[in-house]
């Protein structure tokens, strides 16, 4: 019998370097706190998710991180589970609840005034405008002397529909630090989309940049304005709609509901003071919303201490974002990463910011200030990579990264492919690439990186600490763990984490928080929605896609991630997506791929048979799709998530509904037709490229 190749890793920590890494200074602290003699990551994991010290894991985080003011009292242990609980997740445990801070505070706290806080960069605009921690200061404390003049006071909502700017980031620091609750909507979004969200949460103020500028286009906001301004009057809380003035363009203000310019809005400033509202650990600091592809978007609420210590435990901790460092996050103000990027701020000395298409007026427009700026730590998603990869862009060759230590992904599952192509050609091959894996639910990871472990193509290296992770037997209702069998099975978490939600508010807020995350193991465990394996050789994580979605023809249950691992080798598919279709009518379910061709390319039998003959060596016969169809467009919800439950719900004959948070719901007709296929049909590699079923 041939032995089985053993996985050689691409990228290996440096022995010289690690002791400089933050992890390994934090075991050092454990370890000489504790009395401890913990060596590795997984040690250290399996430490900070024991029954016995996981509580002990928080509270180190939380004073090695400097959360805390420096002349807070003593940092109180977190008590545990509230009597409700009685042990469970659901309601949340209560962490730290005689501790106080304030996220703006620790931001700002230490910063010498004239050194760079943001480069802020806009696509449209030449250069790079660096805003020096004073600027910033002052900033945030003419817009809280604003708000306080108009009666913005703790708790009250502030919202925005804005871009990822310096004024964004002003605003809800002015906010943070009154210790009020922050949301914002990225500037594509819909008027519906925004009413959604926003009549959900009843905002005092909502502040709107009038246009933005995507991929050379600069898109008025006017009539959008007007129109969500009025419907969101619904309770008499808002009192202003603030208008930032991004283009020149004449807006008709007394048209806006509440309209004022932000010049007027900032004529309220007294010129009082600078300071911070110390709240509780668990008071609520920013509502976020789920996708909201299938309904109404779910509104999160997150604590300020719970995203505050998850979010500085992933990026310093995890993915070794140091106090010398220049970050960059690529992100929209809609998802969860633009929260995530504000409190990396905390973690680094300054961050790199950019408004606009990652890709205009070049595809290398983000490098370029990359390597201005010195960037270390560079946030990105698969999809970014993929089209530096596609469009023959090798950064290490192009441009001096010297500076870069760390590259992270998220958003999609990074294939094998991509990794491969990163460390062979493209990036230097010092770097580490972290994917990670968690979501808007936790403002945080599950799964992600740390350079105390090796990197393995197509595999994230390691769970998050603190995070009580484990892989359930997806066809068995009680829970039973498949640890790192290489079984695909439910993310779980089995322990209380810190950022879990506070609430979910609206209407049956409470019972669908429970049914989110409670409903199949019951509210001692979190159940994420998510397809993992973990492999026994190397113990890193492979994320599948979600379990709701996953594919299941002939009793063999795989992800679609999977059949996306193939069809990215394909260079003339520009993009796919691939759900399962099991009718009321169907013996058993089929696997319907649908493929986006590049310009110039077409889908025939002879590529079809390729295609499917790629799948069957890859994994098996039983992979291989029924059908294959090509169509012109995939659909997307704004934060760049493929619609793959509406798509699914389209082709299996069930009402999908296109909520304003799809970015382009017109795609969703082009699936209309397939849900009438014939119960038994040709196989894909036989599929022709017009095929058109009998309506």
């Amino acid at each position: 019998m041939a032995s089985i190749q053993k996985k050689e890793p691409l990228w290996l920590p440096n022995p010289q370097s690690i002791s400089e890494t933050n992890a390994a200074k934090f075991i050092s602290y454990i370890n000489q706190k504790h009395g401890l003699a913990l060596q590795t990551y997984h040690e250290l994991h399996r430490w900070s998710t024991a029954k016995a010290s996981i509580q002990t894991f928080w509270e180190d985080a939380f004073i090695w991180l400097e959360l805390p003011p420096p002349d807070s009292q003593h940092v109180h242990r977190m008590l545990g589970h509230s009597n409700s609980a009685k042990g469970g997740m659901f309601p949340p445990a209560e962490f730290f609840p005689a501790s106080l801070l304030n996220i703006t505070e620790n931001i700002l706290r230490g910063r010498a005034d004239n050194e760079v806080a943001i480069h802020f960069a806009r696509e449209g605009i030449s250069g790079i405008e660096p805003v020096t921690w004073k600027s910033l200061k002052e900033r945030i404390r003419a817009i809280r002397s604003a708000m306080v003049n108009s009666g913005v006071v703790k708790n009250d909502v502030v919202a925005a529909v804005i871009s990822n700017s310096v004024d964004a980031m002003a605003i809800c620091l002015a906010a943070l630090s009154l210790g009020a609750v922050w949301s914002s909507s990225s500037c594509d979004l819909g008027s519906t989309g925004i009413v959604d969200r926003y009549r959900q949460i009843s905002p005092k103020l909502v502040f709107a940049d009038n246009g933005y500028t995507y991929a050379g286009k600069t898109i008025k906001l006017g009539d959008r304005i007007v129109d969500w301004s009025h419907q969101l009057d619904c309770d008499q809380t808002l009192k202003n709609v603030v208008l930032i003035p991004y283009c020149n363009v004449p807006v008709a203000l007394e048209e806006i509901h509440l309209g004022c310019t932000m010049q007027s809005f900032l004529q309220r400033d007294t010129g009082e003071q600078l300071n911070f509202k110390l709240v509780p650990f668990s008071h609520p600091a920013f509502i976020l919303f789920s996708s909201g592809t299938t309904g109404k978007p779910k509104c999160i609420v997150h604590s300020t201490g719970g995203a505050a210590l998850k979010i500085k435990t992933d990026y310093t901790l995890q993915h070794d974002v140091r106090n010398t460092d220049t970050v960059f996050q690529y992100t929209t103000t809609s998802w969860v990463m633009w929260v995530l990027n504000l409190l990396n701020l905390s973690c680094a000395s300054s961050m790199l910011l950019y408004d606009g298409s990652p890709f205009h007026p070049r595809p290398t427009i983000l490098l370029e200030l990359a390597e201005k700026t010195g960037v270390g730590v560079f946030g990105t998603s698969p999809r970014y990579l993929t089209e530096l990869r596609d469009h023959g862009i090798i950064p290490y060759k192009s441009f001096n990264l010297s500076k870069l230590r760390v590259v992270t992904s998220t958003g999609s599952i990074l294939s094998e492919d991509i990794y491969r192509w990163f460390y062979s050609k493209a990036f230097p091959p010092s770097v580490l690439l972290c994917s990670m894996s968690g979501g808007t639910d936790i403002a945080g990871c599950f799964v992600g990186g740390t350079p105390l472990l090796p990197v393995y193509a197509g595999e994230i290296q390691c769970k998050a600490l603190g995070m009580a992770v484990d892989i359930f037997d997806a066809t068995q209702l009680n829970p039973v763990s498949l640890g790192n069998s290489a079984e695909a099975g439910e993310l779980v978490c089995t322990e209380p984490f810190p950022s879990q939600p506070l609430a979910f508010l609206g209407e049956d807020g409470n019972e669908r928080y429970r049914s989110s995350y409670f409903e199949r193991y019951g509210t001692t465990i979190w159940c994420q929605g998510d397809l993992v394996k973990q492999l026994p050789d190397t113990g890193g994580l492979v994320m599948l896609g979600r379990s709701d979605g996953v594919l299941n023809p002939s009793g063999i249950r795989f992800g679609s991630a999977e059949i996306y691992a193939v069809t990215e080798t394909f260079p003339e598919l520009s993009d796919s997506i691939c759900v399962g279709q099991k009718r009321e009518f169907d013996a058993d379910e089929r696997v319907l791929l649908f493929i986006k061709m590049k310009s110039g390319s077409r889908l025939d039998t002879g590529l079809a048979q390729r295609i499917s003959g790629a799948i069957r060596d890859r994994y098996s016969p039983r992979h291989v799709p029924k059908f294959i169809f090509e169509v012109a467009d995939i659909p997307y919800t704004v934060n760049g998530k493929k619609c793959e439950i509406n798509v699914k719900n389209i082709v299996n004959g069930r009402k999908s509904v296109a909520s304003g948070t799809i970015a382009n719901p017109g795609a969703l007709d082009l699936y209309e037709k397939y849900w009438q296929l014939p119960k038994e049909g040709r196989e894909a590699s036989h599929t022709p490229k017009n095929y058109e079923p009998k309506l």
